[in-house]
């Protein structure tokens, strides 16, 4: 039975309205966060340039009437939640906290924790109001739904790609020699697990070949 208090309703949508707040009226720490945030950066933490040369630059507004918006919370405070959207997460859209009512149990609860950052929501706009549900971004979510047989990502590419990661984010040369320490450790204790149950599920399904069952893995 679809809980249909965190879903939201199909209807006509209006055409997005009127911005509900002027930008500039939201503090600037807020608006400097946000853009700082989305801001690309490559592998060194420099910014990423265009093809003419010039600095990628993440953009900021704020949310239409009837308006609609996908993409995760990068900043959630008593006052504003903003969001990263477009494709690739370049535009922030800041809202008001009092024009939007979270739906179901989980994002409020996330919200009254201060725990909502990261979390993919969208949020829909009537007039003025807003109501917010949980939503799956499924671009982001292509690997972690494989069916039998597709390629998944190789524990030294796993490793590398942490590698990069580490050398982008982690600045302390101790906590970053800790951090792919840790990794490497449980990516040895992963394979080892999975070598014996591999082997033991080519030989259970054996006698049934070219039968496959679908699997997939929950984040």
């Amino acid at each position: 039975m679809t809980d249909r208090t965190t879903q939201p309703v199909e209807s006509k949508k209006k055409n997005p309205g009127k911005y509900l707040s002027k930008i500039d009226e939201v503090p600037k720490e807020i608006r400097d966060y946000s853009i700082n945030k989305l801001n690309p950066l490559d592998s060194g933490g420099s910014r990423i340039k265009d093809g003419q040369g010039n600095e990628v630059t993440a953009s900021i507004s704020a949310a239409k009437e009837n308006g609609s918006y996908y993409g995760p919370v990068i900043l959630n405070n008593d006052n504003y939640l903003v969001q990263a959207v477009g494709k690739d997460r370049l535009f922030a859209i800041v809202h008001e906290k009092q024009n939007i009512a979270f739906q179901g149990a989980a994002l409020p609860t996330l919200d009254a924790k201060k725990s909502l950052n990261g979390t993919n929501i969208q949020i829909h706009y009537t007039n003025d109001k807003a109501k917010a549900y949980p939503w799956t971004d499924k671009t982001q979510n292509v690997e972690s739904k494989q069916e039998p047989g597709e390629k998944t990502i190789k524990p030294d590419e796993f490793l590398k790609k942490a590698a990069e990661y580490a050398d982008a984010n982690i600045k302390n040369p101790i906590q970053r020699q800790a951090f792919m320490k840790h990794l490497n450790k449980v990516t040895e204790q992963v394979v080892n697990k999975q070598q014996p149950e591999a082997n033991q599920r080519r030989t259970e399904s054996a006698p049934e070949q070219g039968k496959q069952t679908e699997t997939g893995i929950e984040r």
